[in-house]
Order: C-alpha cells, then structure tokens, then sequence
C-alpha cells in the first residue's frame, strides 16, 4: 500500500501513547502525554522556530489511525504536535503552570490549523526511518526509549538473530542494542519485585547512569546479571538483594538519593571487588572511605611509607651536620608526631584485644 498524503486538523491529531520516550504513566492519557513532552522533553526550540516561520517542510509527520474516525495518533512529529496546540492557544490543563508561549500572527494560526501527515508507512520502512532519526540521528532518542522501541516490535523473540535484525535496522550494532534491552529489562524486573519504584526515584533522568554502570563487569558480577541468552528477569532471584542495594546507590530515592554515579565508577569497581571495602560501603554509603579498606589502597599506602622511609635513609648522611639548625628540628617534631599517628593506627586493633583478653 503506497503512503498516504493528508491534509489534517490539529484538532484530529492525538499523541501516540506508544511513543518509546514515553513511560508508561505518561502513555495513559493526553494530557500526561503533553506535559511530559513539553517537560521532560522539551519543545521550547520548536515554539521559536514555528511561531517565526511556520512548518518548514522536512521531516514527515506520519500517522496511524486512531479509533476515532477520522483521528490519528503521530507516530512521528509529537513534539511539533505539542508546540502546535500551544501556539494555537491549547491548554495542558493539568493544574500545573502552563509554559510561556510565543504569540502568532492570525494567519499563521489558520495555515496551522491544517497540517500536512502522511499515513500506511510499511512496518520495516517505518522502523528503519524511526531508528535512523531517533538512534542514530540528532535528535535521539534516550537509551531507554531504544529499549522499549525494539521491545514493542520484537514480540518477546529476544534471541541474537532477531535482534541483530533490529541492529542492523536501527544502524547500530548486536552488543549495544543488548546492552540498552537488559539494562530495561532489569529495572523493569526490579519494579515486578517490588524493590525499585520510578515514581520516588529523585529524577526522571536516572536511566543514562543505571545503564552506564550496568555496563561494568565487577557490576555485572556482583549481580550475577544474565545477559545471554537474555530474559525478562536478567538477575537471579537470589540475588535480589544485591539488585537492591545497587539501585539504591546508583538511583535512590527522594528521601535517600544515590551516592554514585557514571564518573565514579571506575571506584565502584574497585570496592565490589574487595569484601572489606563493600562491607563497609554497605554500611556507610561512602565510596570515599569505603577506597580506604580496598586492597588497592594498601598497596598505595604500603608504596607511600616506603617512599617516606627511603626518603628519611637519604637525609641521614647529613642529619648529624644539620642537627643544631631550628628547622631540622620542627621538621623531625613533625616526623615523630606523624609516626606516633601511624604507630597508633597499626596497633590499635592488637590493643583492643589484648585489653579485651586482660579484662576476661
């Protein structure tokens, strides 16, 4: 079936609630749909561009009937719908503030009023231009609006060939487009589990973060995440509560925000694979003390008293001559002062115990 060209009221044009940037609270009906696009995604560029110079010709906006009669959803074009209906004086109406809308002239809003769509898109041509324009394109989609594109289309066939099949349709490649999948997968496990809840998540961009730290092998380890062949649970139900505690560091809560994210996570790495170090970030939430108990850091600390004790061998040779002069002196003071510390430090584990053998 050739594409169809129409001429169309704005009027008869309804947000697609199966676009893939949407979540599925905003999916439910229009008015979460608008907000959410003038919100979280953004139109304040195409107000501009419109109200000075009307709708350029360019990118198609392509519909699918709706079940109204004569009503269409845009499947593309939502966010051009969105700054339409504002310029033309529509309301979200949802209690919360309305955004400032640039002002049109009269005959702007009749040429408006009526847009030019195009309709019966063939299936793979329609997936093959969304996923040049949102995947690979400028104007992308977010990892998770990848996600659930490809899972809405692949019909719970998430073996290597048929999604390899939407790599190659969305111009990128198998391990990324996996990656993107079982990083949604996982959160949307964590949600059937009752363990993670978007709604008091302390932003809405939290996703970017969870998918790049998902990414690390040591994460991926300490979850025991099962990525091949890929499921609609890819951690292990025995380890939900690792699944937890990790969501919690990475994504948090409004009332207990996350204490990691993407630049740290080289960090993170290195205290999941030390059992000291993650008994004790655990227990504190700290990355930064919890490095303190790494096997790494031993090793740093072990190199620095090294250097500090060859450094003292070297001014030997001369610290009988100098050993008169002011400063020498502080500066031993000092030295003294900070082994005192060290030698606090070391021993203070054998003393406790020797007081607690004492006392018994």
């Amino acid at each position: 079936m050739p594409i169809r060209h129409l001429t169309v009221d704005v009027a008869k044009l309804k947000f697609d609630p199966a676009n893939p940037r949407l979540d599925e609270d905003e999916g439910k009906d229009q008015q979460h749909i608008f907000r959410f696009l003038v919100d979280e995604i953004g139109i304040d560029d195409l107000l501009q561009s419109i109200s000075s110079a009307g709708m350029l010709e360019g990118d198609p906006i392509i519909v699918r009937a709706a079940e109204e009669k004569d009503e269409y959803y845009v499947i593309e074009g939502n966010r051009r719908l969105a700054a339409i209906k504002l310029l033309l004086g529509e309301k979200i109406a949802d209690g919360n503030p309305e955004p400032a809308v640039p002002t049109v002239s009269k005959g702007l809003a009749a040429k408006l009023r009526h847009i030019q769509v195009q309709a019966d898109w063939e299936k793979e041509a329609l997936e093959s231009y969304l996923g040049y324009k949102h995947v690979t394109a400028a104007r992308e989609w977010a990892p998770e609006a990848k996600a659930r594109f490809v899972l809405d289309r692949a019909k719970q066939d998430l073996t290597n060939d048929n999604l390899r099949k939407f790599a190659k349709r969305l111009g990128t490649n198998l391990p990324t487009l996996k990656r993107w999948i079982v990083a949604y997968l996982t959160l949307k496990q964590a949600e059937k589990e009752g363990i993670f809840d978007p709604k008091i998540a302390p932003t809405r961009r939290y996703f970017g973060t969870f998918y790049t730290l998902l990414g690390s092998e040591q994460v991926q380890q300490f979850l025991d995440l099962q990525a091949d062949p890929m499921s609609e649970n890819p951690v292990p139900r025995a380890n939900k509560a690792n699944l937890s505690e990790f969501l919690s560091w990475v994504i948090g809560t409004k009332k207990d925000p996350p204490v990691i994210n993407s630049r740290r996570q080289k960090e993170l790495d290195v205290v999941l694979s030390s059992p000291k170090a993650l008994q004790h970030f655990r227990l504190k939430r700290d990355i930064n003390t919890a490095l303190l108990y790494t096997e790494f850091k031993a090793t740093e600390i072990a190199t620095k008293l090294r250097t500090a004790a060859y450094s003292i061998e070297d001014c030997l040779v001369n610290l009988f001559d100098v050993r008169e002069d002011t400063a020498v002196r502080e500066a031993f003071q000092e030295l003294e002062n900070a082994y005192k510390k060290a030698r606090l430090n070391l021993t203070a584990k054998e003393s406790s115990t020797s007081e607690s053998r004492r006392r018994s």
